[in-house]
């Protein structure tokens, strides 16, 4: 086993016989006890749709899955408009780190002390460091080193029983006149006499001792008067020599052990460390003057005992990749949205602003439906949709760019033709109130939306793990989303993978007559034409106007014919003034989208009518939720809107007076007849008998009824007397 190799083996079976003992005398033992705080915050209030690609902040965490809440609303500037928009906010979260070290590890990489412990009474004596000091009362022991300075927890590193035993500095804890103090982590200050002397300071002598003539090193009792050598020496014939002081090494696993000239052991740390070898911890430069890292703009981390760099803060860059030069804010081509602007924030940070009339966290913003849809449709997978933009563009522009929300059902064309006329008669149907987002899982239960256009939408989780469609007056054909939930300012849009071409119903419509005419020449309204006609007010709506009219159909107005038509037709005429009232508003037009947008109306009636959006889209008007079925109906000096129910102002309920009628009874006698012959007593017109049981006729009472005759009692219709009261009136 000769040569390089068979030494590698015998090393390496040395290393395993001397077991963990050795290893475990240079391990240095880290420990730490740092405190975590977990903080929580939301991000700004955005669209539902937009909430996946929410990005937290730098040093923040996304919970996973996303923790979203939906009860935040956020504000958009469209045009004129300000528009308060419900949306959802994103949970971030990250743990705050309070560094700390166990009890009996400090420093900064949170060191132990290490290695075996000191022989309890070695014979060194134990020296202050050259530059520090030590506060007995504080228990803590400061040690300096160059360009540093590092405090220790010390009543366990000095073996001190409780503060103040040592007194208050190194020079008083250790007088030994002729002897050696206790030294090291579990040293008590305390003196080991020489051979001769004792007393705390070893000062006084031993006459029975002196005649022994002990050899140095040596200690000598009064007790029983004899020679033996300190600890940490062995006799060798008449001397005390010191045993190899560095076996076990009392220094830390990470110094040098040597044996000094009078035979202690001698602790030096290595380089980039410091302490007075039992104890010996890395040089941290990130602990004086941020390690000379520009503290305004960088971070210095720590790397390595004695070596550490410097890291630009969150959102700087360095220049020329050299960060200790100091860092910058800078605004990257591709860090933020195209549409959105790269500002420096006062504490030097880079913020990409979203623009006016969009909402975003500026890495991505969003417009109106109109503009997100013209977006979608330049990328090359969704060309087909200039279609969609071409027939919202030209018949819907106002209602998806100026208010909100709106749920666009965007469908996919290869290529058709697309005029003003026909998109104005197409949109509408592609349009539903309100966000109705769809869940990328599916949900077995079908759902109900309603188009701006009054028709009504099934949508159904296919097996095919598709949603679908079917519109009720065309069940013949379905329709597939292709891919949902695109967000908008206001709203968000489906990509669907047709376009319904056949038109809804035509509306009454004529810009060229008033509201008035309209309404008397439209059979769907007959009923409260009529209305108009007989409650007493002048024809104000065949004035200039601009009003808004919320007109009922025929079958809505029917719904009164249970006696309340009636009694407002007669009776009632002044409540029939102020429902007629409570449909119109007469401080403008207000299409679809400006309703929506106000949220509420003050009508002719002087009361306001809430505007509210159903979860099927349906726009519903009053506390009853009336339902709009038809919008938009636009004529010369206003607009109609068709209601599938009539308003009932809270003023004039209800309608039907209470009759609160009162009736007055009487008591009076029948016939007077004979005792015997009660049976042929008579009751007047308009009475009924009260009782059966006959008493005296009251003389002078009824002179036709003499002595010992009863008479038959009568009383009124709705009622019986008491007896008291019978006998009162009686008498």
């Amino acid at each position: 086993m000769a040569g390089p190799r068979g030494h590698l083996l015998l090393c390496f079976l040395a290393l395993c016989l001397a077991g963990p003992s050795f290893f475990g005398e240079q391990k240095v033992r880290s420990k730490r006890c740092d405190v975590k705080t977990k903080f929580v915050t939301h991000m700004p209030c955005t669209p539902c749709p937009a909430i996946r690609k929410r990005a937290c902040p730098l040093g923040w965490t996304r919970t996973f899955p996303g923790k979203i809440s939906q009860d935040c609303r956020y504000e958009v500037q469209l045009g004129d408009s300000l528009l308060s928009m419900s949306g959802c906010s994103l949970e971030c979260w990250k743990d705050m780190v309070q560094k700390a070290c166990c009890p009996g590890y400090w420093g900064s990489q949170c060191y132990g002390m290490g290695g075996p412990s000191p022989a309890p009474h070695a014979p060194a004596r134990w020296h202050a460091p050259s530059s520090g000091s030590f506060n007995a009362q504080l228990g803590h022991l400061t040690l300096a080193a160059p360009g540093r300075a590092h405090v220790w927890g010390c009543p366990e590193l000095l073996g001190l029983g409780e503060p103040g035993v040592l007194g208050t500095d190194l020079s008083s804890m250790c007088v030994c006149v002729y002897g050696v103090c206790r030294h090291g982590p579990r040293g008590d200050g305390s003196c080991l006499c020489f051979a001769g002397y004792t007393g705390a300071h070893c000062d006084h002598e031993l006459l029975a001792c002196q005649a022994l003539n002990c050899p140095r090193n040596s200690q000598c009792s009064e007790e029983a008067p004899s020679c033996s050598c300190l600890p940490g020496y062995t006799q060798q014939g008449h001397e005390c020599r010191a045993s190899d002081p560095c076996r076990p090494s009392p220094c830390s696993p990470l110094a040098q052990c040597s044996v000094g000239p009078s035979g202690q052991a001698q602790c030096r740390c290595p380089e980039n460390y410091y302490g007075d070898g039992t104890v010996c911890l890395p040089q941290d430069p990130c602990t004086t003057n941020n390690g000379g890292c520009p503290s305004n703009s960088t971070l210095c981390l720590y790397r390595r005992p004695g070596q550490a760099s410097c890291l630009c803060k969150p959102g700087l860059v360095s220049i020329a990749h050299d960060s200790s030069a100091g860092c910058f804010a800078h605004c990257s081509a591709f860090s933020c949205d195209r549409s959105a602007t790269c500002q420096v924030t006062p504490d030097g940070k880079t913020s990409c602003v979203c623009k006016e009339g969009e909402v975003g966290d500026g890495r991505a913003c969003y417009g109106h439906l109109l503009h997100e849809v013209q977006k979608a449709s330049q990328t090359s997978m969704l060309l087909r949709l200039r279609v969609a933009f071409a027939m919202l563009d030209q018949g819907c522009r106002e209602i998806l760019s100026t208010s909100g929300p709106f749920t666009v059902l965007a469908p996919l064309v290869s290529s058709r033709t697309m005029n003003a006329s026909v998109a104005q008669q197409l949109c509408r149907q592609h349009i539903i109130a309100g966000q109705h987002m769809l869940e990328e899982a599916g949900t077995q239960a079908p759902r109900r939306w309603w188009t701006l256009a009054g028709q009504e939408i099934t949508v159904s989780f296919s097996r095919f793990r598709k949603y679908t469609y079917k519109y009720q007056d065309q069940p013949q054909q379905t329709f597939t989303i292709h891919k949902a939930n695109y967000p908008a300012a206001n709203g968000l849009f489906h990509v669907v993978t047709a376009l319904r071409l056949q038109p809804p119903p035509e509306l009454p419509e004529d810009p060229k007559r008033t509201i008035g005419q309209i309404l008397a020449s439209n059979e769907v309204f007959t009923r409260f034409e009529t209305i108009l006609e007989n409650c007493g007010l002048p024809s104000f709506l065949d004035g200039p106007g601009p009003f808004t009219v919320f007109a009922p159909s025929n079958e809505a107005v029917d719904g009164l014919r249970d006696g309340r038509l009636v009694y407002l037709f007669t009776a009632g005429l002044s409540k029939l003034q102020e429902l007629v009232r409570y449909h119109v508003y007469n401080h403008g037009q207000l299409t679809v989208e400006k309703l929506i947008s106000k949220g509420r109306v003050l009508t002719m009636a002087n009361q306001i009518l809430a505007v509210n959006i159903s979860e099927e889209g349906r726009i519903l008007l009053g506390p009853e939720g009336v339902p709009l079925r038809r919008v938009d109906v636009l004529a010369a000096n206003g607009v109609i809107h068709m209601l599938e129910g009539i308003l009932l102002p809270p003023t004039i309920l209800p309608i039907l007076p209470k009759l609160c009628n009162e009736e007055q009874h009487a008591v009076v006698a029948g016939s007077c007849v004979d005792c015997q012959a009660l049976n042929t007593s008579t009751c007047p017109p308009n009475s009924v008998k009260l009782v059966s049981s006959p008493w005296p006729c009251p003389w002078g009472l009824t002179p036709d009824c003499p002595a010992g005759f009863l008479p038959w009692l009568r009383v009124g219709k709705l009622g019986w007397e008491t007896r008291p009261a019978l006998e009162a009136q009686l008498h």
